[in-house]
């Protein structure tokens, strides 16, 4: 076996973390720069962090939700640390490079904790590696950006330092986990729970868990109604243009709580379903399964709860960004049972570190959106000669004009007041941007096609664009490789 210094394990694991950020910041740049980013969800933290810089409070017009202001359906106040930057200047790729360094960051704490459990380095570089390919990392960087991905930094961290009984630093990363979104704080739940329970530190415990879900209600009942332009939590009372997650459970969030209680058979076939089964063992095969015998994955029941009974099934898939907040949770509880069958025996120790890595690297070949996969390849991240047009369409629309525009070309224009995804104020706006040329043609194999790309039927989208090649309100000013640029007539 080849010796690895102790030195030259951390610069090889400092050198594979800085090789995953430089790779996805490319890949989500790229990403975005060939019009396969989307107003929502993208443009839509674009729209609120600009907005605030100019005096107007995460006010939003972009969203799918019938909100004006995005704290009205996601409690993220953690979005505020990118306001410096947006003074700076405002652009949507300062939160893709914040995501990739946020995960490529998380992945410290995984490290250490795999070196100091294994008492090597050699083991807690392979930890580290199969960490890195969890597919829901990279599939959570590669659709856009999310808080909730950019959480996976604090619940790392947290996770280390409460191992470690550093309390401190648990409380202060336990605390940004609890601001990142409004549900997130039920992880921090669950770990005074760990604390009580597991650690014996009662007094410690109680006072996490309590004040994270005295934090939770306040959030849910009292500071998103606030916000919500209709006083009730935007997501789950299905006032908006699409039915709330949650509205075959009830229209209130005190009618779901109730029928989850009265109608436990319900919920378990719902819980127990293939394909609800069939995300769970994806979240933990890349381990080998080894997660589900460690406390550390169970911290993420009431989270994983929430998101299998949504009846959106983007919620319970690993190709969404939903899913990432999981994975350090994952690799800690590997980490233990690891540590507790395998550390003793030399054979069992190598070998089941192998297998971690070659299921985590199988695991990101079958189940991720990066060009690691079949479906994918580097091609889909690269900006075509049409999609570097884009900045001069940009040009011919003022700055304080309102703008309907296709789905897929919000996010490189939603740094203004009034934005709307297309065919929302088609009969309003006083510009209306739209493009025929499909950038996902050349690629037929990867699951984000054209169509789920400007989230309507192509053929109303096509209707709707004749539509508005005969109306009267709007003259087509411009008319050139695909893009049409109707200016509503004064």
């Amino acid at each position: 076996m080849i010796s690895i210094g102790k030195a030259k394990t951390e610069k090889i694991a400092l050198l594979l973390i800085i090789v995953f950020v430089l790779v996805f910041t490319a890949l989500s740049f790229g990403r975005h720069d060939a019009l396969k980013s989307y107003l929502n969800d993208l443009g839509t933290y674009d729209q609120a962090l600009w907005s605030t810089v100019h005096g107007n409070f995460f006010h939003l017009t972009s969203s799918m939700v019938n909100i004006d202001n995005y704290l009205g359906a996601h409690f993220s106040p953690i979005l505020m640390i990118f306001l410096p930057f947006y003074f700076i200047f405002a652009s949507p790729k300062w939160l893709l490079f914040f995501q990739s360094l946020a995960v490529g960051g998380s992945a410290i704490p995984i490290y250490l904790f795999a070196k100091e459990k294994f008492k090597s380095g050699k083991l807690g570089l392979l930890m580290l590696a199969g960490y890195l390919l969890y597919p829901a990392l990279g599939n959570g960087l590669l659709y856009d950006f999310h808080e909730i991905v950019l959480a996976v930094f604090f619940a790392a961290w947290a996770l280390y330092f409460l191992e470690n009984e550093n309390d401190r630093w648990f409380i202060f990363f336990a605390a940004l986990l609890a601001l990142s979104q409004e549900h997130l704080p039920l992880l921090v739940f669950m770990m005074g729970l760990y604390l009580i329970f597991i650690k014996k530190r009662k007094k410690f415990g109680i006072i996490v868990s309590g004040v994270s879900l005295l934090y939770f209600f306040l959030v849910m009942t009292v500071l998103i109604p606030y916000f919500s332009s209709t006083g009730k939590p935007a997501l789950i009372y299905s006032e908006s243009m699409y039915p709330s997650r949650y509205a075959w459970l009830g229209s209130s969030f005190s009618e779901i709580a109730k029928n989850i209680i009265l109608h436990p058979l319900t919920i378990f076939k719902v819980i127990f379903s293939y394909e609800r089964l069939k995300y769970i063992f994806i979240l933990v095969a890349p381990v080998f399964s080894l997660a589900l015998f460690s406390w550390p994955f169970w911290i993420i029941l009431p989270v994983l709860f929430i998101g299998i009974l949504s009846s959106n099934p983007m919620t319970f898939s690993v190709s969404f960004y939903h899913s990432a907040i999981f994975a350090p949770f994952v690799f800690f509880a590997s980490i233990y049972t690891y540590k507790k069958w395998f550390l003793e025996d030399k054979f069992l120790r190598w070998m089941f570190a192998i297998l971690v890595f070659a299921f985590s690297l199988g695991s990101s070949i079958l189940y991720g959106v990066f060009p690691l996969s079949p479906n994918y390849k580097i091609s889909d991240y690269l900006p075509s000669a049409h999609a570097k047009k884009i900045g001069e369409v940009k040009k011919m629309i003022p700055a304080d004009a309102s703008l309907s525009i296709q789905h897929n070309l919000g996010p490189h224009f939603s740094e203004r007041q009034f934005i709307y995804r297309f065919p929302l104020k088609k009969d309003e706006a006083e510009y209306v941007l739209l493009d025929t040329f499909d950038p996902f043609a050349d690629n037929p194999k990867q699951i984000f096609g054209f169509e789920y790309a400007l989230q309507m039927d192509t053929l109303e989208w096509q209707e709707n664009i004749e539509e508005l090649k005969r109306s009267d309100k709007y003259d087509l000013i411009f008319d050139e490789d695909g893009y049409l640029l109707f200016r509503k007539n004064l």
